[in-house]
């Protein structure tokens, strides 16, 4: 469920929305607690200039420990992932993720001790604060690498401004075709509506986690940050025990079409890394093969018979790639699945997305099926 760039849409929104609830959790949770919020720098950064301006040191303090907080965070998150990267976990997603859950834990201890108290800030509330804005800097940082720079999920300025000109967008794309203009490039670009519906889920999950975090706070004070806590730890086992695998790129020249006849063929491989005792492990987002590929390699080839992937989420996958193919020029052919995974696959999508004509058992009839499609001059 934390591995980036590798997840299907579906996966993505799942996780976003889930880190939007935490989030306005554990906002709630600080203020109630402290009496300021923990994720929001620009408001931060405000009241930062009011307070140099002012002469108010002890405020102006706490304004730029916050800053500085929230941007370690950041910067934890940044090398606990390269850490994972170039260790080849199975998901280098898991360690900031796991950092997050020390620094919510830590924020809980905190709550627990001084629930019910006043919420000034004094020196001795600072370290509570601080390790809130610390646990958001790592998961802001975190998802934004999963998503790509898509979504953010501890403050909503940017949501809101995305969801109110992407909505104009799409309203004018509509209105648009609808009068008959044309695609551009053969393709529909524009907003997406599924693209709304995840950013306005965001918005909508961080405002519940708010309400729900103030009214476990007012009814369980001492043990209000259970819940985030456990979602959590929820995300991290579920992704410890089904990862996603790796799509690595292999020379189509080793597995049976030597010379120019892998010219223009791109071969794909599953690679899972860890996973439960199965093997099971969850596709990635094959649509971006096809950018791997390139316009020059007009055929592709997916090998998915090291891992065993099927379900819902694989058969969207497989969906979304067929559809980016027809939309793109590309022809795609999978490897590596026997009849019975077919007609699954066939049947979780409600398509007939696989046969003869894109399928093959093994990897070789896969290539020697490419290379019969694909005669270079």
């Amino acid at each position: 469920m934390l591995t980036g760039r590798a997840h299907s849409l579906i996966v993505q929104s799942r996780l976003a929305i889930s880190l939007a609830w935490v989030a306005g959790y554990v906002n709630t949770s600080a203020v109630l607690t402290c009496g300021v919020v923990t994720s929001h720098v620009t408001g931060h950064a405000s009241n930062l200039g009011r307070d140099v301006a002012q002469g108010s040191w002890l405020d102006a303090g706490l304004m730029a420990t916050l800053i500085g907080a929230f941007f370690l965070g950041a910067l934890l998150s940044g090398f606990a992932l390269e850490i994972g990267r170039l260790r080849g976990w199975a998901s280098i997603y898991v360690l900031p993720a796991a950092l997050e859950l020390i620094l919510l834990v830590a924020f809980a201890i905190g709550v627990r001790t001084h629930a019910g108290a006043s919420a000034d800030l004094g020196g001795s509330l600072w370290w509570i604060t601080v390790m809130a804005a610390l646990a958001m800097g790592v998961q802001n940082a975190t998802i934004t690498r999963i998503s790509s720079g898509v979504v953010r999920t501890t403050h909503l300025t940017g949501i809101v401004t995305d969801l109110g000109h992407e909505m104009a967008q799409l309203a004018v794309f509509r209105k648009l075709l609808g009068r008959g203009a044309a695609p551009v490039g053969g393709e529909t670009r524009g907003p997406s509506p599924q693209r709304l519906l995840l950013l306005a889920a965001i918005l909508g999950s961080f405002i519940v986690g708010s309400a729900s975090g103030a009214w476990v706070y007012f009814e369980l004070p001492r043990w209000s940050m259970l819940a985030p806590i456990l979602l959590l730890c929820w995300i991290i086992l579920a992704d410890l025990q089904t990862p996603i695998c790796e799509i690595e790129e292999a020379i189509v020249a080793e597995v049976g079409a030597p010379g120019r006849a892998g010219d223009g063929i791109a071969l794909f491989r599953a690679i899972p890394r860890g996973g439960n005792s199965s093997g099971e492990a969850q596709l990635p987002d094959l649509t971006r093969l096809l950018e791997r590929a390139g316009q020059t390699r007009r055929i592709v080839i997916v090998d998915l018979s090291g891992a065993r992937v099927l379900g819902p989420l694989a058969a969207t996958a497989i969906h979304a790639l067929v559809c980016a193919s027809e939309r793109s020029g590309h022809r795609v052919i999978f490897a590596g699945l026997d009849d019975d995974e077919r007609a699954t696959v066939n049947a979780l999508s409600r398509a007939g997305l696989l046969s003869d004509a894109n399928c093959a058992r093994i990897v070789d009839d896969a290539v020697r099926l490419a290379a019969a499609v694909h005669r270079p001059r």
